[in-house]
């Protein structure tokens, strides 16, 4: 039965030119294009919602429910956006996973919190989706109502940086400890996937103001942190690319490896030499 299926659908879709479009490699370049497309999904929620610029924290409650009365529709849009670019999130993370693994001397570990980091971190899309959906649902309730829907929006759209950091912190030491020749992806990528997460920090204190740099609206917590993280998204999709086109053409052994000894030391012990313990060598 399922390989008369897999017949039908391979004769479908044209024997080898389905062979060809489903090939791992196309799926992970598909996984790139994910990437980019949930920067501009993400980007297009908040220009369809009237939220750029963002709206005041300190506006009333009645000026709060009416931009939502006057960009009802456009608001509708923007929650289905935000939705859709946490769903293209999670490709781009699993791709970024799986290309780590042909990292030599990577610990699983570091792999595995990337992935972890990413699978969390798309609740700082979905989660802001559905509240601003809920917000919008029923304009004819109380403007207060309203108000704390908007406030409870922005605070889970920009302030949860911590799953993100650690994301990218994974990766940038990835990067960092593949001192091939040649490495997979570029050094300047470590200094990107460091820098950026720590200009979301400022972030932690947007619930604390309603004006200035720290704001939802300011120029840390949403234009310098929003602008950075879409960038971002667009330069790691494509020297995951680049990454992904260096696979051997028919594919590569891949190892989960648990090194617990930095590469000098474990040159020491392939050639016989003995290595020091810590005690030893800080003496």
């Amino acid at each position: 039965m399922a390989s008369s299926t897999s017949r039908s659908m391979t004769g479908f879709l044209g024997g080898q030119r389905a062979v060809h479009i489903l090939s791992p490699r196309n799926f992970q370049y598909a996984c790139c294009v994910s990437g980019i497309l949930c920067a501009l999904f993400f980007l297009f929620a908040f220009v369809a919602s009237g939220f750029i610029a963002p709206i005041k924290p300190y506006w009333t409650a009645e000026q709060t429910l009416h931009h939502f009365q006057t960009h009802e529709g456009g608001i509708q849009t923007g929650a289905a956006l935000m939705l859709i670019s946490g769903m293209l999130y999670l490709p781009l993370t699993a791709a970024i996973s799986a290309q780590m693994r042909r990292i030599p001397n990577l610990h699983y570990a570091v792999s595995a919190l990337q992935l972890a980091s990413g699978a969390a971190g798309i609740f700082t899309f979905m989660m802001p989706a559905m509240i601003l959906a809920t917000a919008v649902f029923r304009l004819d309730r109380p403007a207060e109502i309203t108000q704390l829907m908007t406030d409870f929006f922005w605070i889970t759209a920009l302030m949860p940086w911590p799953t993100f950091m650690t994301q990218n912190f994974a990766f940038a030491y990835a990067i960092l400890i593949d001192q091939r020749p040649h490495p997979l992806f570029p050094k300047f990528m470590a200094v990107i996937n460091i820098a950026v997460p720590i200009l979301f920090v400022p972030a932690i204190a947007m619930h604390c103001t309603k004006t200035g740099p720290l704001a939802w609206n300011g120029g840390l917590t949403f234009w310098t942190a929003g602008s950075l993280f879409c960038s971002q998204l667009v330069i790691d999709s494509i020297c995951l690319f680049f990454a992904i086109r260096s696979e051997p053409v028919g594919g590569e052994k891949i190892v989960d490896m648990f090194p617990n000894t930095l590469p000098h030391a474990d040159d020491k012990i392939e050639s016989g030499e003995s290595v020091p313990n810590g005690s030893s060598e800080s003496s």
